[in-house]
């Protein structure tokens, strides 16, 4: 490993370093969950007509002082054309929810609002509570043509796929969906279907990871493991660099005689640009790239893996997509003093009560997956001699 930089250190570099997506044409209906790369802009006014908005009758409010009943001279569905409001004082027209409202109506009774006469016009119960505009949403009210709705940089979900699908877009640019690789190594890893020997284990770490990845809105093509053997991992990270924008490795980076990943990323071509970085658990992390491809290289330890995973990869995937702002994450408030380290960034997971409340859950070492079934997520506690106190806040990472 090189010289340890700092978690701040680590993730600007990772940011300055993310390969750039391009942008995309995809199909409204293939759209949830991408990021969006263009602004969605308004076809045409919002509402486009003067819309009713119950069920009821068209009337001129200034008829109401003037006449008792109300004669009904036609019915105005939705979806029909724009109609006109007899010029006859005491006229109106039955009008349903989201019709145009007639021309010369400027106000939209409810039918629970009414009484039904036997000649079929139509009295008002409560005169005096109906006004100009009522149950009316006036066209343009709520935006003008050419206005931008929804900026480039959002999340594409149910709201915002509504809105362009109102507007006429039947497909939008997007980021393109990043391809991504998940190594695994370790020669005393086995299959999770075998029976590991005395001095094996089953494979997890790849399962961790395949799985935030997805529940964080991201999807892995593959997930490989490479054996403990220098050509063979060379020459199948080279097959991979040239076939993914990002690789994201556990195990094989620290110093250990078999610890062949740094080395072979590099003869592939890649830059390092960094490995090792002052914090705890994960300081073996490293992170390599070229223009076409960036490297996470995790950890092997469990706890390891997954907290890298939280707090440096996943984050700036969502960067390299191009969304818009950070992901929003609460603020946490200790409820006990928790326990720093003078040189490292220590990852602490917490168990969360109401009102954000975070209890420290430390583990028992890198490799205790079981003890954080009980903790919600983490927090980052910078380098500190002193214990953080009860009361002090901070970003929470909540686990996928």
């Amino acid at each position: 490993m090189r010289a340890l930089i700092t978690a701040t250190e680590a993730q600007r570099i990772i940011a300055e370093n993310l390969p750039q997506l391009p942008a995309i044409d995809c199909p409204l209906e293939k759209c949830a969950g991408r990021i969006l790369r263009e602004a969605i802009v308004a076809d045409r006014p919002f509402p486009p007509y003067n819309r009713a908005m119950m069920d009821g009758y068209a009337i001129r409010a200034a008829d109401i002082a003037k006449v008792e009943t109300f004669k009904v001279t036609a019915q105005a569905p939705a979806g029909t054309p724009e109609q006109a409001l007899s010029e006859s004082i005491g006229s109106c027209i039955e009008i349903m929810t989201g019709a145009v409202v007639p021309v010369g109506a400027d106000c939209v009774v409810p039918y629970e609002e009414t009484e039904q006469k036997e000649d079929g016009s139509i009295r008002l119960i409560a005169p005096e509570d109906q006004h100009p505009g009522d149950a009316i949403h006036p066209l343009g009210s709520d935006h003008n043509s050419g206005s931008a709705l929804i900026e480039a940089g959002r999340i594409l979900g149910s709201r915002e796929i509504s809105i362009a699908a109102t507007c006429g877009y039947a497909s939008l640019k997007v980021s393109k969906l990043p391809s991504i690789t998940i190594i695994g190594t370790g020669d005393e890893l086995v299959p999770v279907t075998e029976t590991p020997k005395p001095h094996q284990i089953r494979r997890s770490n790849a399962y961790a990871m395949e799985t935030a990845l997805t529940l964080a809105g991201f999807h892995a093509l593959q997930s490989v493991h490479l054996a403990d053997e220098s050509e063979s991992i060379q020459a199948e990270l080279a097959k991979l660099i040239e076939a993914n924008d990002i690789l994201i490795i556990s195990g094989g980076i620290s110093m250990g005689k078999k610890d062949f990943i740094p080395e072979a990323l590099t003869a592939n071509g890649l830059d390092c640009k960094f490995h090792g970085v002052a914090q705890k658990p994960g300081k073996p992390l490293g992170f390599w790239s070229s223009q076409q491809c960036a490297v996470f290289a995790l950890p092997g330890n469990p706890l390891s893996t997954l907290t890298c995973l939280h707090h440096y990869v996943l984050p700036n995937l969502a960067l390299a997509l191009k969304q818009s702002g950070t992901i929003s994450r609460p603020s946490v408030t200790l409820t006990e003093p928790a326990k720093a380290h003078p040189r490292l960034t220590v990852y602490l997971p917490v168990k969360l009560s109401p009102g954000n409340q975070a209890t420290p859950h430390p583990p028992q070492n890198s490799g205790d997956l079981v003890s954080i079934l009980e903790s919600h997520g983490s927090i980052q506690l910078p380098p500190s001699d002193q214990p953080y106190p009860a009361g002090s806040e901070f970003t929470f990472y909540h686990w996928y």
